[in-house]
């Protein structure tokens, strides 16, 4: 049985690169259209995803699509994904958690996390870019990091 992942703030790399893996790795990725969509999607969903690109089929910034799936499933896991690395895109999720109040992991996708014991919890915020997919060796690990946080 798959397990429903919401595409809460989709991107071409989302659609395009995480949706396949996601689909090889036992989950159906469901889009979300509109910002007036989260609220009805995140029922049964393991996860959610959201872009941290400047663009995205929904109009809303990465903040906005994060405090409105907070608002209707505060229990559920999220990823971000981007095309920057996650030196880069750090200091953007320090400045999310700050602003949402959280004080969780900001978690990569790298060997240390594979273990985390934040890995699945809702104050996470679990990062993956677009090089994540490429070796088959950081792939492994990807899915590895990914399928303990969307239990």
């Amino acid at each position: 049985m798959s397990r429903n992942i919401l595409l809460a703030r989709p991107h071409p790399f989302i659609v395009a690169e995480m949706k396949p893996f996601l689909e090889q790795n036992g989950y159906s990725p469901r889009k979300v259209d509109t910002l007036a969509d989260i609220p009805g999607s995140t029922s049964g969903a393991a996860g959610a995803i959201i872009s941290l690109a400047v663009v995205s089929s929904i109009g809303e910034s990465a903040e906005t699509v994060f405090n409105a799936l907070r608002k209707s499933a505060p229990r559920l896991p999220v990823l971000f994904a981007s095309i920057i690395d996650f030196a880069a895109a750090k200091s953007t999720l320090e400045r999310l958690a700050k602003n949402a109040g959280f004080t969780g992991a900001i978690l990569g996708i790298d060997a240390a996390s594979e273990s985390n014991p934040a890995l699945g919890k809702p104050d996470t915020f679990l990062f993956l870019n677009k090089d994540d997919l490429v070796s088959p060796e950081q792939r492994a690990l990807a899915t590895r990091i990914i399928k303990r946080h969307f239990r």
